[in-house]
This record gives C-alpha cells, structure tokens and sequence, in this order.
C-alpha cells in the first residue's frame, strides 16, 4: 500500500513538473511576441510639425485603420463589455462624424489653439451620435483610463471636442463615458478613407469619384452611407468640412438626416 501510495505521489510530481514546464514555455513565448511587436510606434493619424519627427509609415487605405489594433497594443479592450454597449450597438442609427482638420483650423480662427490645429492633424473624430438625443450631460466630463485616454487621444487630441461629444451625444446614451470612447474607436479603426485626406496637399476633387472610393475601400458601405458637409471658402469654393459616416446595427446604414452640401466638386483642403 505505502509503495503503490508512493508511485502515486511520483507519479503526481512529474505530471506537475510537465504542466509548468508548459507554462514557462508559454509565458516565454508570449514574452518574444510582445518584444517583437513592441519595436513599432502604436499608429495615429499623420500630423505635421515644424520641427516634428518623423511621422510612422501611413500605409494605402488605412488611415484610421490601424487605431484599433494600436490600442490592444497598449492592453486596451477596445470591443464593448457591458451588456449596455452590446445592447445599444442594435439601437437605431449610429453617425460617426469626422472632421477635415485643416479646412476648419483655416476657416474658423476660434479654433487657432486646439491641439489638432497646432500638430498639423490631417482628420480628426469629433464624435459619435447613437441616436439618443443631444445635449443630455450638460456639466458632466467623461472619465477615461490612462490607457484608453492615450488611444482616443489618437483620433480626438483635444480634450475640448472629447467632452463635448461626451456631453452632446455619449451622455444621452445608457453606455457608461468608457464603452462610449469605445465605440468610438471602434468604428473609426474599422473605417478605410482614401488616400486624398491624407496626403496634406489641397486639390479638387469630383464628388461621385470619392463616393465611389469610399464604397470601394468598406465593404457594405454605400453612397447613401455618406453624408458630405462642405462649407463656402473665401473664392466661394466649396471646401469639405466634414464626412459623416452612418450605421445601423453593426453594419452601414442610410443617412437619415442628411445635410449633402457639396456640390459635383469640392477642394479637399491640406495641411500644405
């Protein structure tokens, strides 16, 4: 009996010294990935400085790409995980709305300090409307992680335009500041913008061609998934301010409340 309880004990050591060898080599593993990966800059939209650094490589169609794959990097969840958040992504229309920073910086002097202007921001997120109403967290500022802050830092740098999508549309919805940030990002890492808003240059641009590319790049996506906002510049051109990118559910939708201010062709206006 004392051998056979004996045998079993040895028996038992050696399946636990195999068990954590496994894990070592796990834990190991894990460790050169995470090295490896670790040798690249977390990706954000091109910006320009006067004495910037050089700004990471920015590959075709991926614009805002990259965002969401950054953030794991950084050990954020970026998928949502409240029962709210999943529930709420099912609700009626979702509009991301972005912003074409050079064109505002320029036509709106108000602007002059935000950091987006300072650093050259080729676009920007300056928010998202879940369809819940507006204007429901007058006062209220939304509370991020440090590690989530970084992340949305990427697409919206100015703490101004982050409180007021929060207060505006965020805080009208049942999602907590957090899973709200996240479907921001979310959506602005799974959308593809052609090359022309990233290239700092000014040029014009026909507007069935862009559509075309849009649709093009987001599978799924169609012309009545896009909402062009152009505003007047100082020759009367009409310069795109804003696109506006519309969902139902987890899948593109039709705008509901369109504006569609420009016309056959409008001046995407550069950082140059």
């Amino acid at each position: 009996m004392i051998k056979q309880y004996n045998d079993t004990l040895v028996q038992k050591k050696a399946e636990c010294q195999a068990f954590s060898q496994r894990v070592r080599q796990v834990i190991r593993s894990m460790m050169t990935k995470a090295q490896v990966t670790n040798k690249y800059e977390p990706f954000k939209p091109s910006i320009h400085k006067s004495k910037a650094r050089k700004n990471p490589v920015i590959q075709r169609h991926s614009i805002l790409s990259m965002i969401a794959s950054a953030a794991v990097l950084q050990g954020v969840t970026l998928l949502p995980t409240s029962a709210h958040a999943a529930s709420a992504s099912k609700i009626g229309q979702r509009v991301l709305m972005i912003e074409m920073t050079p064109a505002l910086c320029r036509m709106q002097p108000s602007r002059a300090r935000m950091r987006q202007c300072l650093e050259g921001y080729s676009l920007t997120v300056s928010g998202l409307d879940l369809g819940y109403g507006e204007r429901c967290g007058r006062g209220s500022q939304p509370r991020l992680s440090p590690l989530q802050l970084k992340v949305v830092n990427r697409i919206m740098p100015d703490s101004s335009v982050r409180t007021q999508a929060w207060q505006h549309y965020g805080a009208c919805s049942p999602l907590s500041a957090s899973s709200y940030f996240r479907q921001v990002v979310n959506l602005a890492g799974q959308l593809k913008l052609p090359d022309e808003l990233n290239t700092g240059n000014s040029y014009t641009v026909s507007k069935s061609r862009f559509i075309k590319q849009m649709t093009r790049l987001n599978q799924g996506m169609s012309a009545s998934s896009i909402d062009l906002i152009c505003q007047d510049g100082s020759r009367r051109q009409s310069i795109l301010t804003d696109v506006h990118i519309c969902y139902e559910g987890n899948d593109f939708g039709r705008c509901n409340n369109v504006v569609n201010s420009c016309g056959k062709n409008f001046i995407i206006s550069g950082r140059k």
